[in-house]
């Protein structure tokens, strides 16, 4: 397995990855959008996001498959004093889970940060996703925020 940058050869799987976190978090929030369902506006978005020199987006590969992906950015620094990485999705593919890719794309995106001068990074987990939950805090994340919604 390797982890390199994303291209644009990669679109149809980082698609059907999305659809994969999709349908994992859609149980946590059943008011989620199925944001990555192949409409062409979400493939420029994507393309874009594997463009821009402000994102960070990897993939996992195994033999020439690609099997998870982790992509995000460095927060706009007007309120931070020292610079904060976000990490935006994080999706292994449903057949590779369990063998520690996570934790690979998370520890390469981590050096990629700090190869920028980033201190901190930042992500978002639903508080019931227990495996999510589990695995940031064996990495070291711990819980600063907390979000609250309700139905009006």
């Amino acid at each position: 397995m390797k982890i390199r940058k994303a291209r644009k050869e990669d679109l149809a799987s980082l698609i059907n990855l999305y659809k994969q976190l999709y349908d994992a978090e859609k149980v946590f929030d059943q008011n989620l959008k199925n944001e990555f369902d192949n409409s062409i506006k979400q493939e420029q978005t994507i393309l874009k996001r594997i463009n821009s020199r402000k994102e960070i987006f990897l993939v996992a590969e195994d033999n020439n498959k690609i099997i998870g992906l982790i992509d995000g950015y460095i927060i706009d620094n007007i309120h931070h004093i020292e610079k904060v990485g976000y990490l935006d999705h994080i999706c292994i593919d449903e057949n590779y889970r369990k063998q520690n890719l996570a934790t690979t794309l998370i520890e390469k995106f981590s050096i990629k940060l700090k190869n920028k001068n980033v201190k901190y990074l930042k992500l978002n987990a639903f508080r019931h996703n227990i495996p999510a939950t589990n695995l940031y805090e064996k990495l070291g994340f711990k819980e600063y925020s907390v979000y609250y919604i309700k139905e009006i």
